[in-house]
């Protein structure tokens, strides 16, 4: 009995441990009630896979990507859960920036304000250029959710969010972009 019980016990712990390895991401988000705010991601399935990107945590650490293998997307409603996302840290590469800790609550309070502005319509502008989003997480604690609230979507499809914040958040994330990729 006791044997059989201790390997229930191994094989729940491996199982949970297999699931995400990054399940024990852990940084000092006390000030906050989330580990990350803002998010830029590029995917195009045309003429190859390409998925690129980053996340913005709250301690300003950007985690960059470049075609992770295990990627889990927000659903159709805009939410992604903390364990999902989690998982989506450990499938980053290295962190490639730091932001300025002041900086970065100065945007984090934008975000609740982006997430009131109107989303438009989706407007078709191109062909094989694929999906460039800028946008960021509001995280409720009851669900253990992040909300996705879209700032601006590119390329194959343009979708803009009116409100000012998202606006100022966009021009904020799209020039940490430049500097990343070092676009001029």
């Amino acid at each position: 009995m006791k044997n059989s019980w201790m390997s229930f016990i191994f094989i729940l712990t491996g199982i949970s441990l297999s699931n995400c390895e990054y399940d024990s991401y852990e940084r000092n988000t006390s000030k906050y009630n989330q580990k990350i705010f803002f998010q830029y991601e590029y995917v195009n399935f045309a003429w190859g896979y390409q998925h690129v990107g980053w996340l913005i945590d709250a301690n300003g650490n950007i985690y960059c990507y470049n075609n992770p293998e295990n990627w889990h997307y927000d659903d159709s409603t805009g939410y992604i859960s903390s364990r999902d996302m989690n998982c989506n840290i450990s499938e980053t590469d290295s962190i490639c920036f730091k932001i300025d800790s002041n900086e970065l609550d100065d945007k984090i309070g934008l975000i609740i304000d982006a997430s009131k502005g109107d989303i438009s319509e989706p407007v078709h502008e191109m062909y094989d250029a694929g999906s460039v989003v800028y946008c960021g997480y509001i995280y409720n604690t009851y669900d253990q959710k992040y909300k996705k609230i879209l700032f601006k979507q590119l390329g194959d499809i343009r979708i803009e969010n009116s409100s000012k914040a998202s606006v100022d958040l966009y021009e904020w994330l799209d020039s940490i972009n430049h500097l990343i990729y070092n676009i001029q």
